[in-house]
């Protein structure tokens, strides 16, 4: 019987394995510079949101999220000097628990495979970056990205979320995309981030 049970559960893991390319789902609304392109950088500060705040919360993995802003034009700066305040907002849920975002649309609640108990419970992975131009405050920039894995744990997604949300800011023409990505050669420790994820392909979703 055990036997017969390798033998099923073999080709099952070796499709699986051919799978083990991560993807993320970003949705984006509004419009940034491209300032990677210019030599003057967007200067911004992260502000927690009034949830955040009340707790306490340290924002997870913020040099990985700053480094990756970097690379893009934008520059941390001081708050009287900032362009933009951004808000950055993580979640982790049950799959079978439905968040339903109007902005987000098809591109990031693509069709669920058949759910498999032994591999675990399936979540959702959720980083939405919202960036509000100053000093008005007004909303100018939302993208948000998901992910998908059988991981309770939200920090081993958060990587790919940085990196999925960033990895064609400000994903002009499209308002959804798919990211496929290759985990990073360094994996990190407790005390370390790991370093971010490769980008493979970005494509746009299609919408009809």
């Amino acid at each position: 019987m055990k036997t017969l049970l390798s033998i099923c559960l073999l080709p099952m893991l070796v499709a699986l394995a051919g799978c083990a390319g991560v993807t993320t789902d970003v949705a984006a609304t509004g419009a940034l510079p491209a300032t990677a392109a210019t030599s003057q950088p967007a200067t911004y500060r992260f502000a927690p949101t009034p949830a955040q705040a009340d707790a306490g919360e340290i924002l997870p993995y913020q040099g990985l999220l700053s480094d990756g802003l970097a690379q893009r034009g934008f520059k941390a700066g001081a708050a009287e000097a900032a362009r933009y305040l951004v808000s950055v907002a993580w979640d982790t849920h049950p799959a079978e628990v439905k968040v339903v975002d109007a902005s987000c649309g098809a591109g990031c609640a693509p069709a669920e495979g058949p759910s498999l108990p032994w591999f675990g419970r399936p979540y959702v992975h959720t980083l939405t970056l919202r960036f509000f131009a100053l000093p008005d405050g007004n909303e100018v920039y939302k993208v948000s990205a998901v992910k998908r894995d059988r991981n309770a744990d939200a920090r081993e997604a958060v990587p790919y979320l940085v990196a999925g949300a960033l990895a064609r800011l400000p994903y002009a023409g499209a308002p959804q995309w798919r990211v496929k990505l290759k985990g990073p050669v360094s994996a990190g420790t407790a005390d370390q981030a790991p370093g971010m994820p490769e980008v493979l392909s970005v494509s746009p979703v299609n919408q009809q």
